[in-house]
């Protein structure tokens, strides 16, 4: 841990970050490294139990709750999603990515469950921000920073009334897919999510930090989050306080970004993969479910579909990236990164409260997973 100590280190001396949090290895058995301060504006000290928002650090987690479904049998991979959701119903499938939205086709087939695990259900991001679709994903679903302020069934309407990207299972679009998983859980469970992940994923894995807002009491050990400038005396400036948009509950609990918490709960979590399923004496996945969920699901053409959001052939399984050296993971917009290498047991995580500069990542992540990643043969 000392080279990372010293790459975070750096970064926080030369002002590109208030401070971090690092962990490495697996429960039980793992290092952490805890550098800076968590706001800079009161100047409190980072420590292990810093709370952050892990923004789409939370994918793998929504994606392995959908998993307790299907191992219980509530749930089929190749089910459509309309048998929950018939808001999604009938779709349309506009001619081209960047097409206007009233140049679309039907889909030839439904929008499945597998679809929504491995981002290829069609409505999301795709790599032209300027297209009408990216346009009304912001404008109508409130695609962005600010947690949402319409309600679950704005959402799934509004959802419902705009073309798919490309046609089911055949591109990959980002972000939304989990989104609208979380909410297909809820109508399956009839339970909120938020109440779902915490008795499926949350208890079981001791992640007793995880949640998905903060209360003011808990404010002194929430991260302030901050956006990188670059510019002179003050590299990064204030986004978002303790106090800010995370400080009440949400209008609805976001599968794709909602989750906040330490980095030892999402070390559990982790965990649990590099393990097989399996956490303490209890196994909470099914070994074939968890392994899927970390094998590339993915086409050649899926995978340059997926640009600039993957990168380097990097794949896609259940709700996080494969890479070619094995490992299993993702990245927040926050500022968060984590990593499970199943064949060597082990888990990397980093939090910062620094927003990524696109979708590209940072310098810092960067930093850090060249750092963390598995040697080459």
């Amino acid at each position: 841990m000392n080279d990372i100590r010293t790459m975070l280190q750096q970064a926080v001396d030369a002002g590109e970050l208030p401070g971090a949090v690092a962990v490495v290895g697996h429960a039980g058995s793992a290092e952490a490294t805890v550098v800076g301060i968590q706001s800079l504006e009161s100047g409190s000290p980072m420590t292990r139990r810093s709370l952050f928002h892990w923004d789409s650090l939370s994918k793998p987690l929504t994606a392995a709750l959908a998993l307790t479904f299907v191992a219980q049998g509530r749930l089929e991979l190749t089910s459509p999603i309309s048998r929950w959701l018939p808001e999604l119903s009938s779709p349309r499938v506009l001619r081209t990515p960047s097409a206007q939205l009233d140049d679309s086709v039907p889909a030839d087939r439904p929008v499945t469950v597998e679809d929504l695990l491995t981002s290829r259900g069609g409505l999301g991001f795709t790599s032209n921000f300027e297209s009408p679709l990216v346009g009304a994903l912001v404008e109508q679903l409130q695609e962005g920073f600010s947690p949402r302020t319409i309600d679950r069934e704005t959402f799934l309407s509004s959802a419902g009334r705009l073309p798919l990207a490309h046609q089911p299972g055949r591109g990959w679009t980002y972000n939304l897919g989990s989104t609208v998983l979380g909410l297909l859980l809820e109508r399956v469970a009839d339970a909120p999510l938020d109440d779902l992940m915490q008795k499926r994923v949350f208890d079981p894995l001791e992640m007793h930090d995880a949640r998905w807002w903060v209360p003011e009491a808990d404010w002194p050990r929430f991260t302030s989050r901050y956006d990188l400038t670059g510019t002179p005396p003050h590299p990064v400036e204030l986004r978002d306080p303790p106090s800010g948009a995370h400080s009440r509950p949400p209008s609805f609990p976001d599968g794709a970004s909602g989750i906040i918490g330490i980095a030892d709960d999402w070390l559990n979590f982790g965990t649990m993969l590099a393990t097989h399923g399996a956490f303490r004496d209890r196994v909470v996945l099914p070994a074939p479910l968890v392994r899927a969920m970390m094998t590339d699901q993915l086409t050649p053409d899926q995978r340059r579909m997926g640009r600039p959001f993957l990168s380097g052939g990097e794949g896609w399984g259940y709700g996080g990236s494969v890479r070619r050296d094995g490992t299993f993971g993702w990245s927040g917009g926050a500022g968060t990164s984590a990593r499970v290498d199943a064949a060597r047991g082990r888990v990397a995580i980093l939090l910062t409260q620094v927003a990524l500069e696109g979708p590209e990542g940072s310098r810092t992540l960067s930093a850090f997973e060249a750092l963390t990643s598995p040697s080459p043969p």
